[in-house]
């Protein structure tokens, strides 16, 4: 019996689809209980906006790879259906020592990477949009903490907002990526993510720093300033592009990923499949780009071979 895929209806899509309704309408209420304890002793609301821009990337990032590690390390029958390039074996358990050695040495090197970008790159992206962007575009949200009645966004301000922030990051991740791989000047730098033939979670932040800004961070605090929302929506969507961002790079298929079941959302493999052939599939999270603007016919050929 073949496993269920994230695009078929299943007992999984529906937990994925409840997973997803639970974050998006169940979690704002939970927010808005300690939002003022979490913010509210802030020295500014700068200090905040910041804080919520390279806090919760880090967190997302360290908890999913304790999640997958002993996954990745046991070699669970039960996930290993799921496994995307079944034709591949993990680098770490290649026969070849030299392949095996390779591995290891870049995922090290993914780790400094991943603290170079999270931990020094979007922090000064981050304060450069909150103390200068953001007073030039006239985008200062003074309510954006607010708990009370009055600008606290309702469930479908919240979802209107996510929903926006979700196009607009895409669009600039497919045009920027696209461009990346276009433009010899820009792929110097996109090349080192493409050091993952296979992915890990690891390969989800391994991005030279001009590639972080370019194709990353750079789109993501843009779409902030553009739909300039409540922070707890800016909250959510970046858990929803950060957990995005490592099930593009897990190397499974997960039925039950919340961020796969949905129209327009794009198929974790789609990913896989730009790591290991270095072409097509330009979008992340979103099916939309890519089937406006090109993206699917070499995948769709090497789908139908």
């Amino acid at each position: 019996m073949e496993p269920a895929t994230q695009r078929t209806p299943s007992k999984w899509m529906v937990l994925a689809a409840a997973q997803s309704l639970l974050f998006l309408f169940g979690l704002p209420p939970l927010c808005r209980m300690y939002w003022d304890a979490l913010f509210g002793s802030m020295p500014s609301q700068k200090i905040s906006e910041i804080l919520l821009v390279i806090v919760p990337p880090s967190v997302c990032v360290i908890l999913y790879n304790i999640v997958m590690a002993p996954i990745y390390y046991y070699q669970i029958p039960y996930f290993e259906q799921y496994k995307i390039q079944k034709d591949r074996p993990w680098p770490w358990l290649d026969e070849r020592e030299k392949v095996r050695r390779a591995f290891w040495d870049l995922s090290a090197r993914s780790i400094k990477i991943t603290a170079i970008n999270l931990g020094m790159i979007l922090p000064v992206m981050s304060t450069a949009k909150v103390f200068w962007i953001d007073e030039m575009l006239g985008t200062v949200n003074p309510r954006a903490f607010d708990t009370s009645d009055e600008h606290w966004p309702s469930p479908v301000e919240n979802a209107r907002n996510i929903i926006l922030l979700a196009v607009l990051h895409e669009f600039g991740f497919y045009v920027t990526h696209r461009m990346s791989h276009a433009y010899p000047a820009l792929y110097r730098y996109h090349k080192v993510h493409h050091e993952y033939k296979i992915n890990t979670t690891l390969a989800a932040q391994h991005n030279h720093p001009v590639d972080h800004v370019l194709s990353i961070g750079g789109p993501a605090l843009l779409a902030v300033s553009l739909v300039n929302p409540h922070s707890v929506s800016v909250f959510q969507w970046t858990v929803y592009t950060m957990m995005g961002n490592l099930d593009d790079h897990v190397g499974y298929a997960f039925p039950w990923s919340p961020v796969r079941w949905f129209p327009f959302s794009a198929g974790t493999d789609e990913h896989e499949f730009h790591h290991s052939k270095n072409m097509g599939c330009f979008g992340s999270k979103l099916s939309i780009f890519n089937s406006l603007f090109g993206g699917y016919d070499c995948y769709l050929e090497k789908k139908l071979e």
